[in-house]
């Protein structure tokens, strides 16, 4: 099974200071998408050369879980999320349940850019949240 590291979710507070920065960086904005079911818009930026994106998360829902995670740990990274193949994150997560993972979801659920996505919790992780994705077969 193929698994490539897709982005990294960072939650700001100051979203044009650090689009600022990051286009300082070299990395172009390349779209914006709201997410209810997490309460955010997410702000893609791409890299020139590298295949691992930056997703700025900004608050939309002052009780969403974004939101929550910045009144408990401040601005930061906020996940780094991992892409399967097509076809593989149910088996993925079997694997990983079966491993002693922890899901947050149940079952995968639709997240940005429509694709599957679901997150290992942190209490079994070492404290990093980490999203599997893949894209949707629809």
């Amino acid at each position: 099974m193929t698994i490539t590291l897709d982005h990294i979710g960072i939650a700001v507070n100051d979203l044009p200071q650090v689009k600022k920065l990051f286009e300082i960086l070299g990395l172009k904005a390349s779209g914006t998408e709201h997410v209810a079911d997490q309460g955010v818009q997410v702000h893609f930026l791409k890299p020139a050369t590298a295949t691992t994106n930056i997703e700025l998360l900004q608050v939309e829902d002052p009780e969403g879980t974004v939101a929550k995670f910045i009144a408990k740990r401040g601005p930061g990274v906020h996940h780094l999320s991992f892409r399967v193949e097509t076809g593989k994150l149910d088996s993925l997560s079997k694997e990983l349940l079966q491993a002693g993972y922890k899901l947050i979801y149940p079952s995968p659920k639709i997240g940005a850019h429509q694709m599957r996505i679901n997150f290992i919790h942190p209490s079994t992780t070492g404290g990093l949240l980490i999203e599997i994705m893949e894209a949707s077969s629809k």
